[in-house]
């Protein structure tokens, strides 16, 4: 096909238009509302939201708090080559075998 060729628009695939929810309906209507009790019978949504962003925020202090920190560690290309293989033969990460090491290391020392 060149540039000027065009194509119709029967011969693209449109996707159906999404109809309304209607829960995005009855939001409406509870903002507009003056009655104090139909907040009371309806539970309220931003209390939910609120507590979902506090239980993914907790969620993120716990992963952060089990994380480990970094160590740059300055090796030689025959070095980084054989730990990069035994972490192949393996199946495992270099990290993983740096981190034993150093375990292992420590360990011996008595600290």
């Amino acid at each position: 096909m060149s540039r000027r060729d065009t194509l119709p628009l029967d011969e693209f695939a449109l996707a159906a238009r999404k109809q309304a929810v209607r829960g995005d309906e009855d939001r409406g209507s509870d903002l507009v509302s003056t009655d104090p009790n139909s907040d009371r019978t309806s539970p309220d949504r931003s209390d939910l939201r609120q507590e979902a962003r506090k239980a993914l925020r907790r969620m993120k202090r716990e992963r952060v708090k089990g994380q480990s920190c970094f160590v740059n560690v300055n090796l030689d290309r025959p070095t980084k080559r054989r730990l990069k293989l035994a972490a192949f033969h393996d199946d495992t990460t270099m990290q993983a075998i740096v981190e034993a090491a150093i375990v292992k290391y420590l360990d011996e020392l008595g600290l």
